[in-house]
């Protein structure tokens, strides 16, 4: 038998002989599922927008043109930026001209006047020669066939009823172009009364002025540059380009919010969708109405957000849906479990996404690093907003 060493013995005796058996060194760690941030399918309101950008136009410009020519520009009552009612004298031409010309389509027209009444009365004259002269046939006629007047005298009395009854119808035709004459002049003297009253250009609308060519001094010339430009109503809107894509889902009424640079945003509604897409750039036109102008001005720039639908829908956050090779799917938690769902996913609009199909309302959906877990894995929901803090250490 072996001896037994001091120190065993020594240690035997300090503890009385007893021997304790050892522990483990450390416990199993009990594994805890991760977090993830869940939000529940629901409906909601989806809008369809259509982003555009153009140039803010008039609604209507009407050109004014002189309808006068070669008469002088001798004042000017409008300036760019006013505004004008319709009627208002924009500019006034030299009259003297035309006043004159006035004056004498009116001489013109009391001669007319002054010759059918001298017609009228030749023509009264004329029916009484004939008158005599048939009444005098009648008796030649009378005693001729009594015996009592040769057959000379019979063709005498004939005959001068037949240049009475010319003379009539002479005086019937001097009448009628005496008549004639006179429209004639009455015409003119219209004409003449349009070209005086055209010395004042006048506004045919009201609106705003937009440009001004008309020059004091200068001569007016018919088929040349027109003398003012007017916005009519003053109402400007925006012009813009749509891709064909979009255009099909714009329509007369959309409403829209309007950005112009260095002004507040401002709504408005699409007035015009152009039927007509450019061949070449694929790109059709609508006008957008603008609501209340404020202090834009023609020639600005614009970008308009157009809603083309609102919808009720299911919906989830856009980052729950997923997608790889086989189609669009998310990734639903029942009971702590991971769960793969295809769906149909819609339109996006803002922070929802539309769901067409594959969910129904209140089912969960992990929201964003989905693609890091796999169907069946074990995880522990927490729902969006709820401020759980290990939802920032799991990443989720």
């Amino acid at each position: 038998m072996k001896p037994i060493p001091l120190l065993i013995v020594a240690v035997l005796i300090a503890t009385g002989g007893r021997v304790w058996a050892q522990e483990p060194a450390a416990q199993a760690v009990q594994v805890q599922a991760p977090t993830v941030t869940v939000a529940a399918a629901e409906m909601a309101e989806l809008a369809t927008r259509a982003v555009v950008s153009g140039t803010l136009v008039p609604r209507q410009e009407v050109q004014v043109y002189p309808r006068v020519a070669g008469q002088e520009v001798v004042e000017l009552l409008a300036d760019i930026g006013d505004s004008v009612a319709q009627g208002d004298v924009l500019a006034r031409l030299d009259a003297a001209t035309l006043t004159a010309q006035l004056d004498q389509a009116r001489a013109s027209l009391a001669s007319a006047e002054a010759g059918i009444a001298q017609a009228e009365g030749q023509l009264v004259s004329a029916q009484a020669s004939a008158r005599q002269a048939d009444q005098a046939l009648d008796r030649t006629q009378t005693l001729n066939r009594r015996g009592d007047a040769a057959q000379a005298t019979l063709d005498q009395a004939i005959a001068a009823a037949d240049t009475a009854k010319a003379a009539v119808r002479s005086a019937e035709a001097a009448l009628s172009a005496a008549r004639a004459q006179k429209q004639q002049a009455q015409a003119a003297l219209e004409v003449a009364q349009l070209n005086a009253d055209w010395a004042e250009i006048r506004s045919p609308v009201s609106g705003v002025v937009l440009a001004r060519n008309a020059i004091r001094g200068g001569l007016t010339a018919l088929g040349g540059e027109p003398l003012f430009r007017i916005v009519a109503g003053g109402l400007v809107e925006v012009e813009a380009e749509i891709i064909e894509t979009d255009l099909a889902e714009v329509g007369a009424g959309d409403p829209a919010v309007i950005d112009v640079a260095g002004r507040p945003a401002l709504t408005g509604r699409v007035r015009l969708v152009s039927p007509r897409v450019d061949p070449l750039t694929r790109l059709g036109t609508i006008r957008i109405a603008i609501d209340d102008l404020g202090a834009v001005r023609t020639g600005m720039f614009a970008r308009a957000v157009v809603t083309t639908d609102v919808r009720t829908v299911l919906t989830v956050p856009p980052s729950a849906v997923l997608s790889d090779g086989a189609g669009s799917y998310v990734q639903l938690v029942r009971d702590g479990v991971v769960e793969r769902r295809e769906v149909t996913a819609g339109a996006l609009s803002g922070d929802r996404r539309e769901i067409a199909r594959g969910l129904e309302p209140g089912d969960e959906v992990i929201v964003r690093a989905g693609a890091f877990f796999r169907e069946g894995d074990r995880v522990r929901p927490v729902a969006a907003g709820a401020g759980d803090p290990t939802a920032a250490a799991s990443g989720q």
